[in-house]
């Protein structure tokens, strides 16, 4: 059952309603009543808050409400505990709801999981219940629109996320939590905190519902202006619309009809007051700016063609082909780059800051931390101090530096990739804890101009490095600074070459793109290498980096830009920062072990027509994840396409997992001897298992390097394909881990061993365009690529625990 199949009850009825009704009516129970006792669980807490929210409210569409209530409460407890006895409550599937159709029913499933609620976050659900009871006036049906409950408890499942400073919330009846939700929101907003992004979809419902805000008007034009325009299709009044026909010729092998015309149809572009009104309705309704200002572009045809060609991407394929070539030719010559600052304007520009006079020592001091930080100058104007490492904050705002008198470090928030999907928290127990920010060392050259700034004392460490009232005239200073400098030395040194001269030395040559990103990025670099989404740094590894980079960078100051506090003496610990996917290597071991006792469980049986099945998919799921975890496996197809893919002789594998239209992104990987013995255990076990199939089951050889066994308890037995879905089925009793997990792992692990960049990225299939390993341009000889790499993995492989193992025959 969904929302719009519960009738709305009139404010006016006077008949009391019963309490299953009640119940229905407030959690939008699906027809199976799946899993209802979990989920009456969770809301009997819930429904017990509001009794004191009616209390309080006099308006008589709750009066139904008001009187049901006590009896509704009643009725979950009897649900809960199995007493109820109607029958009509016994779920009759285990399939578990759906979240688009049944939002609040499957939404309070998942809240009752997690059990992340606060009590204020109770009394607040509690509101949205007595709101989702009154329903929405000015909708179709005067029910609260399916999409707006999906946004409210999708913020409830991810409660989280703003699960601080709700005491400010009045939750006493239904007004006052809108209004006081409206003004923590509006407060927010000032600071610019995200949360206010989750606050929003809670007061839009609680304002449909109290008719304080509206729905979304959507429609253009009035069936009058339909009726006036009707036959004039070119002269669409005020359709929001422009109309082009365009004349199509006829193509070889194209049945179309000739002159056949194509309407295009493009958005009018908003000037700036609609824009901001856009903008601002968007941000009212709790919807993105998108959907009002986004400039949208269709065609349609009035007949669509008979017959289409054999390949239409030609003309595509060439046209990419076009780009790539540009880009490839802009990789080769990134270091000439007239954006780049040369040895001597580096030179200038330390000697001009260190030898600033006092009244531009503030801006010089604000240059400093742009070239040592990489962010832009507005952003080292926000800079923050703090005395003690524990006042750092966890996160902190986007692109804001905080400096830390203790253990002298500097934190910043590095860009990263948005991630969508919530991890589970038993997912979370296997898998690496990461930081969203990164904390590298203050350097002795900015350590002095700090004390010269601050005093020595470590208790004036507090608020703002910069005042707000400086702002506008440290600008102007750094601004008449460089103007000196170019005039008497003739540098050309600006705040944007500045900020990005760190960055270009973490990434040119033979360094590293996504450390680069990490330590000095920013918003739009971290689009620049697809490295990014897998790897998970050592904050040691990045501070390492940061040091040599700047060594490179100034090598004639070599003495300002050593750390004020060695590595050794911080006080810091071996965080993680970046993919949050990365498994802990104790979970590998354990995956490995649990699998190996799983086959030599099913060894123990007699084989027979039966227990194949069994034995054969153990050993095979084993040697599926040996190939993850040695390759980096994608979790796009098959982990192998065909059995020549592999050269036992030459110990090489080819890797087809994800390709463009050119297979640009192809790769070889080199096997360790490890991998190798066992690959001959699997041959021999395949070759006795097709035999024995073809004995008791009658199936031929299909050719496949890898299958599956259906079991006996599924069907007879068939062979099985193994794709993503089959292996994860497999794989689900033991773990469940993307199947990815293994190139979040390697990437990481590769970095972490200081392997060249250059050949991590040849191994996970990771290059940007013009730095392609086997290339016309590349210099990676195969040779030093096996020669570099395969002491790395065999050292990875014996600490997972990925052991030779024999198998049938």
């Amino acid at each position: 059952m969904v929302m719009s199949d519960i009738r709305n009850l009139s404010y006016a009825s006077t008949q009391l309603i019963s309490p299953a009704q009640t119940l229905r009516q407030l959690i939008s129970p699906p027809e199976t009543h799946s899993q209802i006792r979990a989920v009456v669980r969770t809301f009997l807490p819930i429904a017990e808050r509001m009794p004191s929210i009616l209390a309080e409210d006099n308006n008589p569409a709750l009066e139904d409400l008001r009187a049901a209530l006590p009896s509704m409460v009643s009725l979950c407890r009897a649900i809960d505990n199995g007493t109820e006895a109607s029958g009509s409550w016994r779920p009759s599937s285990d399939e578990r709801p759906k979240l688009t159709p049944y939002p609040i029913y499957a939404g309070l499933l998942k809240i009752g999981e997690q059990k992340t609620l606060s009590t204020e976050q109770e009394r607040i659900l509690a509101n949205i219940f007595v709101a989702i009871w009154m329903g929405v006036p000015g909708s179709d049906d005067g029910r609260v629109p399916l999409s707006n409950l999906q946004h409210v408890f999708l913020e409830f499942r991810r409660s989280h996320l703003w699960e601080n400073g709700l005491e400010v919330i009045d939750t006493s009846q239904l007004r006052t939590c809108y209004v006081s939700l409206k003004k923590h929101e509006q407060g927010l907003k000032e600071r610019n905190d995200m949360v206010a992004e989750h606050i929003a979809p809670i007061r839009r419902l609680l304002g449909l519902s109290l008719e304080i805000e509206t729905l979304i008007e959507r429609r253009e034009r009035n069936e009058d202006k339909q009726a006036d325009n009707e036959g004039d299709p070119e002269n669409p009044g005020d359709n929001p619309f422009e109309m082009e026909c365009i004349q199509v010729e006829p193509e070889d092998a194209d049945n179309s009809e000739p002159g056949e015309a194509i309407a295009c149809f493009t958005a009018q572009i908003l000037d700036d007051v609609d824009q901001l009104k856009a903008y601002q309705t968007a941000v009212q309704n709790a919807v993105p700016s998108d959907d009002f200002g986004h400039r949208a572009q269709f065609a349609t045809s009035a007949k669509s063609s008979t017959r289409r060609k054999a390949w239409e991407g030609k003309q595509s394929v060439a046209r990419d082909r076009s780009k790539s070539n540009h880009m490839r030719r802009a990789a080769q010559t990134l270091p000439n780059k007239w954006d780049r600052l040369s040895e001597y304007d580096l030179y200038v520009f330390w000697q001009t800051i260190t030898l600033a006079e006092e009244d531009e020592f503030q801006a010089a001091l604000a240059l400093l931390l742009v070239a040592l930080t990489g962010k832009s100058l507005d952003e080292v104007l926000d800079t923050q101090l703090k005395q003690k490492l524990l006042d750092l904050p966890d996160s902190g705002r986007a692109g804001r530096i905080y400096l830390c008198h203790e253990s002298a470090v500097l934190q910043v928030l590095p860009p990263q990739p948005e991630r969508k999907s919530q991890i589970e928290p038993e997912l979370q127990l296997l898998l690496v804890r990461t930081v969203p920010s990164i904390r590298l060392p203050i350097v002795k050259g900015l350590w002095r101009a700090l004390e010269r700034q601050i005093g020595p004392s470590s208790s004036a460490w507090r608020g703002a490095l910069f005042k707000n009232c400086d702002r506008a005239t440290i600008i102007e200073q750094a601004k008449a600074l460089l103007s000196r400098v170019k005039k008497e030395c003739d540098a050309g040194i600006t705040p944007k070459r500045i900020q990005r001269a760190l960055f270009h030395r973490l990434a040119d040559g033979s360094g590293d793109i996504v450390h680069a990103i990490l330590i000095a990025g920013d918003e739009k670099d971290k689009k620049l290498h697809s490295g990014i989404n897998y790897h998970c740094a050592h904050e040691s590894d990045l501070c390492e980096a940061y040091l040599i980079a700047l060594s490179r960078l100034l090598p004639e100051f070599q003495a300002d830009l050593v750390p004020t506090v060695t590595l050794t003496q911080s006080k810091q610990t071996q965080r993680r920062i970046g993919s949050p996917y990365c498994p802990k290597l104790e979970t590998i071991r354990r995956l490995s072990d649990e699998l190996k006792s799983r086959f030599e469980i099913e060894m123990r049986q007699p084989i027979g027509k039966l227990t194949l099945p069994y034995i054969h998919n153990a050993y095979t799921l084993y040697t599926v994840l040996l190939v993850i975890f040695a390759t980096g496996y994608r979790s796009v197809k098959a982990p192998l396409s065909r059995i020549t893919d592999v050269d036992v002789n030459r110990g090489y594998m080819v890797i087809a997992d994800k390709e463009s239209d050119d297979w640009s992104h192809s790769r070889v990987v080199p096997l360790t001897d490890n991998f190798l013995s066992h690959w001959a255990h699997y041959l021999r076990h395949r070759h006795h298992v097709v035999r024995l199939m073809k004995a008791y089951l009658g199936e031929p050889d299909l050719g496949h390097v890898f299958f599956f066994l259906s079991t006996p308890d599924e069907r007879s037995p068939r062979p099985k394909a193994v794709i993503p879905a089959e292996i994860k089925n497999e794989l689900s009793p033991f773990s469940g881990m993307p199947l990815n997990v293994g190139r979040h792992y390697l990437r990481s692990e590769f970095a972490h061993q200081k392997l060249p960049a250059s050949v991590i990225d040849a191994f996970m299939g990771h290059w940007v365009a013009g730095r392609e390993p086997m290339g016309r341009f590349s210099t990676l000889a195969p040779s030093e690529y096996r020669a570099m790499l395969l002491p790395a993995l065999e050292a990875i492989q014996a600490e997972m625990g990925w052991t030779p193992v024999r198998g049938l025959g």
